[in-house]
């Protein structure tokens, strides 16, 4: 319809001129588009809740995890390994801060806060990561407050730093937050791949009866939904976990299962 001058015959073929018959309610029909809404874009890794179904009874033994491997890099690895040794930071940030110089005004506001609210606000807004640790050290300190807060605010969407920051205070905490999790993950509204998974590797951390079978079933969703992405890496370290657990309670059941 570019084509068509206002004078040239109207292409209906009506024989009148294009602007004394359709030229009107085309572009009435052009407006439209453009003011109708655009359907949003479901994101790739974006988990319905219904999606993830039932893959059987779990049995993570020790051929399972041969034939599964973890990937010699990923962000639930790097996550797994800041649980496992936490004091790793504080000497990583102690040398850093020697040679860079940045965050001083927010660690002015961590060091000053005087709530919770205040902290999580900070780590809700993408904080400077060489202020990570005395961010979680001082929500880890007031716990009793914090990790409820933390826990309500997992249930919605986040952005990837919040996240990890919640898994590891939630961690040092020493708080058996496993039901919550598993509620957030069977639930909430945060679905993301990459929330979901980090929030599994925390759960293999914990004693509950469930933990397993909801790590098995999403290892396997994101194994299959996910092949070219790291996110299965998530609830295999989970499932790792809970072995390794079982290993140091129960060692001559699991040398009788080989």
């Amino acid at each position: 319809m570019s084509n068509i001058s206002r004078n040239d015959p109207c292409p209906c073929g009506s024989g009148k001129k294009y602007k004394k018959c359709c030229m009107s309610a085309h572009n009435a029909d052009f407006g439209g588009q453009l003011a109708a809404p655009k359907k949003a874009k479901l994101d790739d890794d974006f988990i319905p809740i219904e999606a993830v179904v039932d893959y059987g009874h779990p049995s993570p033994d020790e051929a399972f995890f041969a034939e599964n491997n973890i990937h010699d890099f990923s962000a639930p690895r790097l996550i797994y390994s800041c649980l496992l040794n936490p004091e790793i930071e504080g000497i990583a940030n102690k040398v850093v801060r020697q040679f860079i110089n940045r965050g001083k005004e927010e660690q002015i506001r961590i060091e000053t806060a005087k709530n919770a609210e205040v902290l999580i606000a900070i780590m809700k807004n993408n904080p400077d990561s060489l202020n990570h640790k005395p961010l979680i050290d001082k929500l880890v300190k007031g716990k009793i407050q914090s990790v409820p807060m933390i826990l309500q605010e997992l249930r919605e969407p986040q952005n990837s730093s919040f996240i990890e920051l919640a898994v590891r205070i939630l961690h040092r905490s020493g708080t058996n937050c496993s039901r919550e999790i598993i509620d957030i993950i069977k639930t909430g509204n945060n679905r993301k791949a990459y929330a979901i998974s980090i929030l599994c590797v925390l759960l293999g951390f914990y004693d509950n009866e469930y933990s397993e079978k909801l790590l098995w079933d999403y290892y396997h969703y994101m194994k299959l939904k996910y092949p070219n992405d790291t996110y299965s890496d998530g609830p295999l370290l989970g499932l790792s976990e809970i072995r390794e657990r079982r290993k140091e309670k129960f060692p001559s059941l699991i040398r009788g299962a080989k």
